[in-house]
């Protein structure tokens, strides 16, 4: 299905019913079935549900000239939970997609309960590592994005409970540890896994949902 967002542009979402759904947010240059479907992800969460997005600009989505700052990023994940009927949501992040996930729970209060955001660190999104993701995974057309969404950071204190994840050989989220132990929140190693691999890790599903049951 798709859903429309204020300026038009067409969002491509799905959703499995379940009794706790979560929201997934995959990263720059990817989109939500190579993140999440492939990966296993979808398979791990079929007992609770979940909300699929492609974020504007990858997968089957529209391809719009702007409209990619994370906060307008987040409007259109909220316009794909209002088209998939669902209210409350965990949701699970990886890489760029944590800065849309923190943004939504900004945006919409009560509609996020926690955050597991994987893949991301304190530091600012720069142009070159986001055109390095770029070329190791295949992806153009994405200039426009990288504009919008470089110079971005996590801002301001958690807005919901949050959990930090990722691998150890991680050179984006290099600092994930010190952000989280600054937030009070916890953080999960996932091992000798870089950024471009850390997100099928067992451990990383394991960890999610742990910490959604609490």
């Amino acid at each position: 299905m798709f859903a429309t967002t204020g300026d038009g542009t067409k969002i491509w979402c799905d959703s499995a019913p379940g009794p706790a759904p979560v929201l997934l947010i995959h990263g720059f240059a990817s989109d939500g079935e190579s993140t999440w479907v492939r990966t296993g992800w979808v398979r791990a969460l079929a007992d609770r549900g979940h909300v699929l997005v492609d974020l504007r600009g990858h997968g089957r989505s529209d391809r719009p000239g702007s409209g990619y700052s994370p906060e307008a990023l987040a409007r259109d994940v909220l316009a794909a939970l209002d088209e998939t009927g669902v209210s409350t949501v965990d949701a699970v992040t990886y890489s760029m997609g944590g800065l849309v996930g923190w943004e939504l729970a900004k945006l919409a209060p009560g509609r996020v309960r926690r955050l597991a955001l994987g893949g991301i660190g304190g530091r600012a999104a720069d142009r070159d590592s986001m055109r390095g993701v770029a070329e190791a995974l295949s992806a153009g057309g994405l200039d426009a994005c990288i504009e919008e969404v470089a110079g971005h950071r996590l801002e301001g204190p958690p807005p919901v409970p949050v959990l930090f994840a990722a691998g150890d050989q991680d050179e984006i989220a290099a600092d994930a540890p010190e952000v989280a132990a600054g937030f009070d929140a916890p953080f999960v190693s996932l091992g000798r896994r870089n950024h471009l691999n850390a997100v099928s890790s067992r451990r990383f599903k394991e960890a999610a949902t742990e910490f959604f049951d609490r």
